[in-house]
């Protein structure tokens, strides 16, 4: 049952449009274990009892043809995709007709094993503290980080500050358009939607997320998440 928002429901905004250049293909399409990897972060966002829908950026064509295969209920609509993640979010924000108060979660389509628990304890986390401009899902850096400037180590960073972002991240539909709304030069560097917000001064939740959200970059990425697969396959027979 979708958790009572009064009449601000909380979206899905799942960005798919990227061209998978260090992976020679289009990542979110790619076959694992049988099904294209996006549909794996798109059944945990409709297996989430408190998203109401979800809406995509991509290949509309190919994305309908694959939500309406597997039955994707929720899906609300494709944008078409920009030159960069900003602007691929941009577009897809374009699509929404929420009111300024519902809450959007951005995800990034290729971190496909994203879980139904973490974005319901996402949106927990962004619902409870209204004075929070957003939430954002972190585990911590295990490695000792070097700063380098051409070539030479400047400095070594303190790990214990240190947090690896992951998506969804989620923020209310009004301030995250303000904050779309910045020059292109500013959409063009940011890699996530926090650093826009950041940006602008919000006050930014973390909570813990999941080392199992991993990002599809490399084809080396495929060999663990299959192995990721496999685990959650065997636990749930």
């Amino acid at each position: 049952m979708l958790r009572d928002t009064g009449s601000s429901p909380t979206v899905a905004l799942v960005l798919a449009g990227g061209m998978g250049s260090r992976m020679g293909r289009p990542k979110q399409f790619i076959d694992l274990l049988g099904s294209p990897a996006l549909l794996y972060a798109l059944r945990a966002f409709e297996e989430a009892s408190d998203v109401a829908r979800i809406y995509t950026v991509g290949d509309r064509a190919r994305i309908e043809d694959l939500v309406e295969e597997a039955g994707i209920n929720k899906y609300a609509g494709c944008a078409l995709p920009g030159e960069s993640r900003s602007l691929s979010a941009r577009s897809g924000l374009s699509l929404l007709d929420e009111d300024s108060e519902s809450m959007v979660l951005v995800h990034d389509g290729s971190r496909c094993l994203v879980t139904a628990s973490l974005i319901q304890r996402i949106v927990a986390a962004a619902l409870r503290d209204p004075s929070v401009a957003g939430v954002v899902p972190v585990t911590p850096v295990s490695d000792t980080i070097k700063s380098v400037e051409n070539g030479i180590i400047l400095q070594t960073l303190d790990r214990a500050k240190l947090y690896a972002a992951q998506t969804p991240q989620a923020f209310r539909l009004g301030l995250l358009r303000k904050a779309y709304a910045d020059f292109e030069e500013h959409l063009r560097v940011a890699t996530d939607d926090a650093y826009l917000i950041e940006r602008a001064g919000g006050r930014v939740l973390v909570v813990a997320g999941e080392k199992s959200n991993i990002k599809l970059t490399t084809p080396e990425d495929l060999t663990f998440a299959e192995a990721l697969l496999y685990a959650r396959h065997a636990i749930r027979s």
